[in-house]
Parts: C-alpha cells; structure tokens; sequence
C-alpha cells in the first residue's frame, strides 16, 4: 500500500468519525448532574462523566473535568485529558494551541490531532500557522548568555527545534527567510528556515532593498548583500565615527563616559594641554597652560582618548612601576591609563603615552600625570596634562586659568582612577550587559551621524535662493557665543528668553538604509580655534505645511531653515538643526523656539553684562543655574510670534541687522 493510499484511508476515516460526531449531543444526566453524548435516539454513546461538555466540531469536543478542559473524539477517547484552561480549534494544518494557567500567568503550546504535544505548553508566547509554516514560540532559554532568560525560538510542524530560544522578537518568515534580533547582544542578522544563519547577529539593524539586503554595523558601516545573502560591498556611513572599543574587557566598558567625564571620550586640542610649571595640589589656585608640542593634532579633526588598558608586560609583572593601577579584588589584574590618539573617523594613529594615572580632579576636569614608556622607554614622558571637561575652551595656545576644588586622587585603585565602581565592572561581566552596552557606545559616539548630509547645495546657488534668503540674518556668518541654547517663558508683556552659555544641539539621526534610528545631544565643538560658524540657509521641504510659505516669489513651496556648521575655511562641515520657521526675531536676538536654540548678536550680551541694560526695549540680567552655568535672561516686552511666511522673516530681520556699505562687516542696530 503506497503512502497516498494510507493518507487517503486517514482522511477517509476521520471524515466518517466526524460525520458520526455531528451526530451527537452533550446531554446533562439528571440523576448524576453529568454530562455525556447521547444519539437521535436518545442512548447514550459517550457515558456522563463530564461537570460540562460542548458539541463535536470537526470530530472533537470539549469537555471539562473539575477546573480543567481536555479533548476528546467521537469515541469518548481522550486526545487530550482536562489539564488545561484552554484549546483551540484545530487549524488546517492539524495543530492547535493549548493553555494552562500558573497563578497569573499563561502558558502555551501546540499539540495535533493524535494527541501529541509538538511544543510543550511552557511557552509564554506562542504562534502557530493556520496552513504551512513554521512555529515561533516564547520560551526560557537554556544555558549560554541567556540562561533562563524569555526568548522565541522557532519549531517545525513536527515539534523538530530549528533555532533554540535566543530571539528577541518573534521571526517573521518571508521568501524562507527572517530578518531577526539577537536576545543575546541585541544586534540584527538573517535566518533561513533550515536552521541556517546566512548573515550572522553582528549588525545595528538588517533591512531589504529590493529584492537585496542591506545591513548597518556597529561601526556604522554599510554592507549590501544579494538576494541569495551574499555579501557584495561595504561603505562607512559619512561622519561616522569606529566607536570606542571595549574589547571585551569589563573594566573599559565601564569606564566609558562613566564616573569621571573625561574617560573614553573625544578630547580635542582646545581640552588637552600642558600645565606650565606644574601645580600644587595642597589648594586651589591658577595654572599656566599650553598645547601640547609633543601632540600632533593634524589637520583633520583628530582626537585624544584616555583609555584604560589592561597591563601585559610579562617581563614587569613583579614590578611596582608607576602609573601602575591594580584592582584591589583582583591581584593578578593590573591596568595602564593609556593617551591614545585617533583619526577623525576613529583610526587609531598613535598611543601618545602608554603609562599613567589620574593624578588629580578638579571642578571642570582632570590632571592625568604619563609615566615612562615601557614601550620606547628611550622617549621622555610628557609633563602632567590638563584634561578639560568643556570641549570649548579658549583655543588660545597659552593661558591661564583658576582651579578650583582640586583634590588629589590617592592611590594607584582602578577604581578611584576612574571614578567607577566594582559593581559598575561586575554589572558589564554579564554578557547581555556587555552586549548592550556596545550599542550604547556605538550610537553615543555616533550621535548626530545624519547631519552630515548636505543641504541641498543645487538650491542653495540658484537665483531662487538668492531672492529667498536676501535678509540680513542670511548672510552673516555666526561665531561661537552667538548661538546658544535658550528656553522660552511667555510673561503678561512679551518673553524672557534665557541664553546659556553653550550649545547642544539633539540630533534624531533617522538612517534609511537600513532603517535604524537613534536620538541623543551632543555639545557642539567650535574647533581647535573655536573659529567656526554656523550659517541660516533655507531648503524646500515637500508636504510640510508647518514650514514657512513661500510669499515671496510665489511658487507656493514651503521652506525650511537650516542652520548648518562650518569649518574655519568656509568648508560645509555639518547640519546641526533644520526648523519649521524661527519663532521671534527682533533687535538683534533669533528665537527657535522648538529647537531650544537663539542667535544673538555679541553685542547684546556685551551691552547686557556692562550697563544691565542696552535698548529702551529690553533689559538683561544675568545669573547661573543649578550647574554654575551663566544664564543671561532677555526680555523682549512686545515680541509676538511671526507669521510663517518668507516676507515676515525678512521683514522682521530688518529691524535687528544692518550691514555697513563701506566695510561690508555687519552692523547691529539698537
């Protein structure tokens, strides 16, 4: 007898037992308060042993025992016995879901139509397919990195496991394969439905490009793969940074922006410098600093990171050598605090000091002291450097400058060095800590990646631009100190706006292929002269009626404001915002309300700060907030919210700008 013979003999006789079903009726015995089946002519086929009962669907009946339902065939036979809280109808592919309840919670899985449990009911979550296909369930992982952990899993229609539970989602089978999340490290990959792992969880996020793949790193690299998930190319995104790197190790991942600000993070030449002379650290006082010759900073946008690293000198391990950090939990683990030098992209270019330690902090940074090179111990260490918080200082080559709080840092603790915790460490020992703390480094060191898009450069040097951007505040460059963070409070008579004396601008980086997004801030680096600019432009933006009207040339196009960065040689460097319109313009000051940030001419600040007052209009005070930052407060008594329109905007920029026909340089007007 073939296979189809024996298949069609099955069908035939579950069509006739469910025929024969549909005959029967659950019946309540009036003598025993059970129910049971009886035929049309009233006998009883299945005996009343059941507290309740239901009508045969497709040759099954629910019944229930006590609390609990089970599933029973034309016979009285049990399918399933009453153990469970739920069942469903069996779907086409004879599978059906079972439920039981623990306390409050759920439990699911999949039985078929001989009785079998295909996946135990141990799942918090489970999908089955009405026809073909596989069954992706929710269950607690065993063993590796998420040893009792929830994750789905995915399942034949026989109960065979293609992949174990380690997914953070359930996958999504298309063409037979699924985009899916590691649970594990929280990165993206492709599965197919053989239990293959075509392109491996090592990706920020996987999307489909036509019928190709595309994927993101953790570098922000592209990778475009063919529809069969090979891999074609790669291309680093523009901007973007190689994050910093953990390697594994605990301790570097803890120490990354953690505890002492200037750890791991992106130091520039105005942050590092030489103290002139040395300090004393017994009370506060002044110090002479100086650029560092020994740097060479390049022309590029290079970086400094202090980072530590683990000590690896075998020749040295029984020497006590200064700079020398231990773990106190951990004899054998010793770390240097290493000065390493990057490439704007993230490229490694030198390890400027191998050796040293944090020597001191203060209020706005850190005094790091090198130690001598193991390395080239033939080289003489720098002399101790200061390491500033504000990425902004001054970018003069020497000045001097007041410390205040200083308090030297005893020992040679891993722990005080870096201003971390053991239990910061022992939190990043866990492998999905760890993992997810890659992400976090990855999009902290990128954040603001997609302003690296140029405007649109085409518009920008046609006629029609030229006519749309013909007021003042267009055509002047803006420098550091003229556009500042600021907050709105709308009084009885006009607006106070306060102005801090920085700029952070929050960047939602949308990246499209593949879809992945991230929102973050970021303060605003003037340069190593602080001598860059931000400029206003405007750019048409499509089915955004928000934006400003164009009433100027008619077009009935809607205009953006782009305020985009510069470099000290007039060269695009980035965009840090684009708004809808500009709030309030007058006198001198622009107000982007929603974005938090103002343009304000230097002058206004200046004439605040020496005479308290600087028009018959406005007045300024000046005062600090719960961090020390200065805050100026302006108040504009009769500013009013300006129409959304290109006309409004110029008109209003007329009465704050003025430019001066002989010298060309920008004038303010009072």
């Amino acid at each position: 007898m073939t296979l189809k013979t024996i298949f069609a003999c099955i069908l035939a006789a579950g069509i006739a037992m469910s025929a024969a079903a549909q005959d029967l009726k659950p019946v309540k015995d009036k003598q025993t308060q059970k129910y049971g089946y009886q035929a049309k002519d009233k006998s009883w086929v299945i005996n009343p042993v059941f507290d309740n009962a239901k009508r045969f669907v497709d040759g099954y009946a629910e019944v229930t025992v006590g609390e609990h339902i089970g599933l029973i065939d034309a016979n009285g036979d049990w399918v399933f016995p009453a153990e469970f809280d739920d069942i469903s109808r069996f779907y086409k592919n004879g599978l059906c879901e079972l439920m039981r309840k623990e306390g409050r919670t759920k439990l699911r899985g999949a039985g078929d139509q001989t009785g079998r449990i295909i996946v135990p009911v141990d799942c918090q979550a489970i999908n089955i397919p009405r026809k073909e296909g596989l069954i992706t369930a929710k269950r607690i992982a065993s063993g590796g990195a998420l040893d009792g952990e929830p994750a789905w899993g995915v399942y034949d229609q026989r109960g065979r496991e293609i992949f174990a539970p380690q997914f953070a989602s359930a996958p999504n089978f298309r063409n037979g394969a699924a985009i899916v999340k590691s649970a594990a490290n929280g990165l993206e990959g492709v599965i197919d439905e053989n239990g293959r792992v075509p392109v491996p969880f090592e990706y920020l996020s996987v999307g489909t490009y036509g019928s190709e793949y595309v994927s993101l790193g953790p570098d922000f690299t592209q990778t475009l793969w063919d529809g069969a998930l090979r891999k074609m190319r790669s291309a680093p995104l523009p901007g973007s940074v190689k994050p910093y790197d953990p390697q594994g190790n605990a301790v570097r991942a803890a120490a990354w922006h953690s505890g002492n600000d200037c750890i791991g993070v992106r130091l520039h030449r105005n942050t590092v410098k030489t103290i002139v002379g040395g300090v004393n650290l017994s009370h506060d006082g002044k110090v002479s600093c100086q650029d560092v010759r020994e740097i060479n900073w390049g022309r590029g946008g290079r970086f400094l990171r202090l980072e530590p690293v683990p000590f690896e000198h075998e020749s040295f391990e029984d020497e006590e050598w200064f700079g020398q950090l231990n773990d106190p939990y951990d004899d054998h683990t010793k770390y240097w605090l290493q000065a390493r030098l990057y490439e704007a992209d993230g490229t490694l270019v030198d390890v400027v000091c191998d050796a040293g330690s944090v020597l001191a902090t203060f209020d706005g940074g850190l005094i790091y002291r090198p130690a001598a090179s193991l390395e080239h111990p033939e080289k003489l260490p720098l002399d101790d450097l200061l390491i500033l918080n504000d990425i902004n200082t001054t970018g003069r080559n020497r000045f001097s400058m007041l410390l205040s709080h200083v308090q030297e840092v005893s020992g040679y603790s891993i722990y005080d060095n870096l201003g971390i915790t053991r239990q910061d460490v022992q939190m990043y020992m866990q492998p999905t800590v760890y993992a997810r703390r890659l992400i976090e480094i990855a999009e902290g060191d990128n954040i603001g990646i997609t302003s690296y898009q140029q405007p649109d450069m085409a518009f920008l040097r046609s006629p029609a631009a030229r006519e749309l951007m013909r007021a003042p505040l267009f055509r002047y460059p803006y420098h550091m100190g003229e556009v500042l963070n600021c907050s709105v409070h709308i009084r009885a008579e006009g607006i106070d706006v306060d102005l801090y004396e920085n700029l952070i601008c929050r960047f939602d980086d949308h990246i499209t292929d593949p879809p992945y997004r991230m929102s973050g801030t970021e303060e605003i680096y003037w340069g190593p002269n602080n001598a860059r600019t931000v400029r206003l432009s405007v750019e048409p933006v499509s089915g955004n009626v928000t934006a400003l009207e164009d009433d100027i040339t008619k077009t009935l196009t809607h205009y953006q404001i782009v305020l985009s960065l510069y470099e000290e040689d007039g060269s695009w460097l980035r965009t840090l915002a684009r708004a809808d319109y500009a709030d309030y313009v007058q006198q001198g000051v622009i107000v982007f309300d929603r974005l938090g940030i103002a343009v304000v001419a230097p002058e206004v600040l200046r004439l605040a700060d020496r005479f308290g007052r600087f028009s018959s209009w406005s007045y300024a005070r000046s005062g600090r907030d719960a961090r020390g930052d200065v805050i100026h407060t302006l108040h504009l008594p009769h500013a009013e919210r300006l129409p959304r329109t290109l006309s409004a905007l110029e008109q209003a920029a007329k009465g704050g700008f003025a430019e001066n026909r002989f010298t060309g340089r920008r004038q303010w007007s009072y």
